[in-house]
């Protein structure tokens, strides 16, 4: 069946207006909202554009950073999808999240994933949703960012599930009440100006026991309080000069010079991150990723040296550009304790 047109998408029920929640209509070249009148364009990609017009601060910087480090390290993995290789990734992925104990492995219930109907919000480059799809999931894939929406739906294009992908704003999802079955979101809603807003929206678009599975950043963590405070916000003064300063000292993942500031990044303690999911009936939390990488001037060094004996897995590329070095059992074991990723999975009552 492969990734639904929008005609279908809309004659289905998947997609209503994010302003008002009434239905759409489809044009030739736009969604018109039956109620506010309200207009989305859609793409010669068939892709629909779904995040509301606002003038809330924030999100053209958003765009621009994500879409800047979309361009930054994403060609690797592009290769990857026009040469018809993606299909033969798939076990090195999972191989990839389970040995990270990842929350795409651990949180996420991807064994019985068959027929469920999955949401990701910010779907990035579209790695996490080509897999959850692969393993049968009717999946939904959303980005701020139009080029990585793009890039998402050439991965589920070749792919047989169900599935939609759409640009639209966490704050305003543009999805009925009560539709999915699970909402999974890796390292985005941190990234979101209104993080409560975005929750209560995850809340909303879930069905009566359905799970959130998402990962925020970890105050309580190597990387935040050894690192990231200590040194970039004290010592090289950011945190005087800028709320913001944590979004501009992290998330470039290329060795290519960065010309843009990521605009936006909070970290989570366990009791923050309860308050955040105080409308679900069930939160349960997890830490995970440290690497000696983190660790200030030699870490990177160790990190080479140690992976001469780990190896690394070539599914990285799909996600951060590069194969990935595979942890060590001592950073395994330390991440539970002073990861960067706080794991949540978030249970929503009847």
């Amino acid at each position: 069946m492969s990734r639904l047109s929008t005609a279908d998408a809309v004659d289905g029920g998947w997609v209503v207006c994010p302003t008002c929640r009434e239905g759409l209509r489809a044009t030739d070249e736009a969604l018109v909202c039956a109620g506010c009148a309200a207009r989305y364009p859609v793409t010669s990609e068939g892709i629909p554009l779904l995040a509301a017009p606002t003038d809330e601060s924030g999100t053209a910087e958003v765009q621009e950073f994500w879409s800047a480090l979309h361009a930054a390290i994403d060609a690797s993995a592009a290769a990857i999808v026009e040469s018809g290789e993606l299909a033969g990734m798939f076990d090195d992925l999972e191989r990839l999240f389970t040995h990270r104990e990842h929350l795409a492995v651990r949180e996420m219930p991807i064994d019985v994933l068959a027929g469920q109907r999955v949401l990701e919000i910010g779907s990035g480059a579209g790695a996490h949703s080509a897999l959850f799809n692969h393993r049968g999931a009717e999946m939904v894939s959303l980005d701020l960012t139009p080029d990585r929406v793009v890039t998402t739906a050439r991965k589920l294009d070749q792919l047989d599930p169900p599935s939609l992908a759409v640009q639209g704003d966490a704050r305003q999802l543009p999805f009925p009440d009560g539709w999915f079955d699970i909402v999974y979101s890796n390292g985005v809603l941190h990234h979101s100006p209104d993080i409560e807003r975005s929750v209560a929206e995850v809340h909303r678009v879930l069905k009566p026991g359905g799970l959130a599975v998402v990962m925020l950043y970890a105050r309580h963590s190597f990387l935040y309080r050894g690192v990231l405070f200590p040194v970039r916000g004290v010592l090289q003064g950011k945190a005087w000069r800028s709320r913001q300063w944590l979004g501009e000292a992290t998330e470039w993942m290329s060795s290519k010079r960065q010309t843009v500031s990521n605009p936006w990044t909070m970290v989570f303690s366990g009791r923050e991150a309860h308050r955040l999911f105080h409308e679900f009936a069930r939160v349960r939390l997890r830490k995970n990723a440290f690497t000696f990488d983190q660790i200030p001037l030699v870490g990177k060094l160790v990190g080479r040296v140690v992976g001469r004996w780990t190896g690394s897995n070539p599914a990285g590329t799909l996600l951060y550009g590069a194969p990935w070095r595979n942890e060590t059992r001592l950073e395994l074991w330390a991440g539970r304790y002073v990861g960067w990723g706080l794991n949540i999975a978030a249970t929503k009552g009847p």
